[in-house]
This record gives C-alpha cells, sequence and structure tokens, in this order.
C-alpha cells in the first residue's frame, strides 16, 4: 500500500527553498536544466520539480541533483549532530524499538 505524506505549510516552504537553492547552484555552474538533467540521467521536467520544489521529486533524484552539484558529503551534515534527540535521550532515556517479526534487525 502507497501512502502520501501530508506536508505542512512550512515543510512546503522549505522544499521551494531547497529547489532555489539547486536552481541558483545550477546557474553559478552556467549549466542549463538539460544539461543538469543529462549529467543526472533525468528528464528536463525533474529538474524542473526539483527546482519548483514539488513534493513528488524523489529522495534519490533530489540526491543525484546534489551530487552533480558537488554536495554529496554535506548530506552527511545533515543529522551529524541532533541535539534534539539527545535532550530527548537525556530527559527520557532510550527506549528500544520494538521487533517485528519477519523483518530483519540489523
Amino acid at each position: 500500500m502507497h501512502t502520501k505524506a501530508v506536508l505542512s505549510g512550512g515543510e512546503i516552504g522549505s522544499l521551494r527553498l531547497l529547489g532555489e537553492r539547486v536552481r541558483l547552484a545550477r546557474l553559478r555552474r552556467n549549466l542549463t536544466q538539460a544539461e543538469l538533467a543529462e549529467r543526472m540521467g533525468v528528464r528536463r521536467l525533474t529538474v524542473v520539480s526539483l527546482e519548483k520544489g514539488r513534493p513528488g521529486v524523489t529522495l534519490a533524484t533530489t540526491l543525484k541533483a546534489l551530487t552533480v552539484l558537488g554536495y554529496t558529503e554535506r548530506l552527511a551534515d545533515l543529522l551529524a549532530s541532533d541535539p534534539i534527540g539527545e535532550d530527548m535521550e537525556i530527559a527520557t532515556g532510550r527506549k528500544r524499538a520494538r521487533s517485528r517479526a519477519g523483518v530483519a534487525d540489523f
């Protein structure tokens, strides 16, 4: 069963901002949308959707664009520091997630 995430206004705004930043990075590199799409292995309309911040763009597509633009290493920094989670862990302790039958636990 496929489900669709319902995004808040703030989340939609964040997607638009990310799209604008991808567009600016592309323009700074003097790449057309078609050239970026070719390097990514996608259609130009996919780049248009990414730059407009449309929610249907996959994480894999976004990752590929950021890789082509030279930002792969910065993605790992997103959660390198997790002050909210660390504060919660201190306050409530860490609890193990319940295991589910038939799901691998690495």
